[in-house]
C-alpha cells in the first residue's frame, strides 16, 4: 500500500495484518481467542487441543538375554541349537551377544557371538551347540552363560547342555 508522500498509514496497515491473522487463524481481534460463530478452525489451534506426538517404541538401557530351552541336549559327534534374543529393544545400535562355558565337560562347545539390530532385538536367533567325541562313556554336562557384551555384568542367562555320550560303558569283570 502506498499513500501520497511515500508514507504508510499505519493505522490502514496494522486493519491489513489483523484481516490477515484473522483469515488465517481464524480468530476474531477483541473476543479473546474465541472462535467465529460455527467455525471449528480454532479448536485445532488452542493449546489444550495441540496433537501430541507418536510415542516412541519403549526403549531400555539395560535388556536381558532371553534362551530356550533353559538345557539342552546334544548328540556326541553332533550339534543341537539353543535360542537368544533381548528382552527389551536396546537405546543404542547393534547389541553383541556373547556365550562362554562357565564350567562342566569341556567337549560340549558353543557356536559364535550374535549380533541384534536394535529394531529386531526380538527376533530368537540359533546359537549352536557341539558335543564332540570323546573316549569316555559318560554323558557331560555344562553350564553356559550368554551375556551382552556392551553391559558387563548385566542381562546374563544361565543355561545348560547335556552330551549323550554313544561310546559303549565298558562291563566291570565278573566277580570269581
Amino acid at each position: 500500500m502506498r499513500f501520497p508522500h511515500g508514507r504508510l498509514r499505519r493505522p490502514a496497515v496494522l486493519a491489513a495484518v489483523v484481516a490477515a491473522a484473522s483469515a488465517v487463524t481464524g480468530l476474531v481481534p477483541g473476543t479473546a481467542d474465541a472462535a467465529p460463530r460455527g467455525s471449528a478452525a480454532v479448536a485445532r489451534l488452542l493449546p489444550s487441543a495441540v496433537p501430541t506426538p507418536t510415542p516412541t517404541p519403549t526403549v531400555s538401557a539395560t535388556p536381558y538375554v532371553m534362551v530356550t530351552p533353559a538345557q539342552v541336549v546334544v548328540p556326541e559327534g553332533g550339534s543341537a541349537l539353543i535360542y537368544v534374543r533381548l528382552s527389551d529393544r536396546p537405546s543404542y545400535g547393534w547389541v553383541t551377544v556373547d556365550s562362554q562355558r562357565l564350567s562342566g565337560d569341556s567337549d560340549l562347545l558353543i557356536g559364535p557371538r550374535l549380533l541384534f539390530p536394535a529394531d529386531r532385538y526380538n527376533e530368537w536367533q540359533a546359537l549352536l551347540v557341539f558335543a564332540e567325541e570323546d573316549d569316555d562313556a559318560t554323558d557331560g554336562t555344562a553350564t553356559f552363560e550368554s551375556k551382552i557384551s556392551q553391559l558387563p555384568g548385566t542381562g546374563v542367562a544361565v543355561w545348560s547342555a547335556k552330551e549323550l555320550d554313544n561310546d559303549a560303558a565298558t562291563p566291570s569283570p565278573a566277580p570269581s
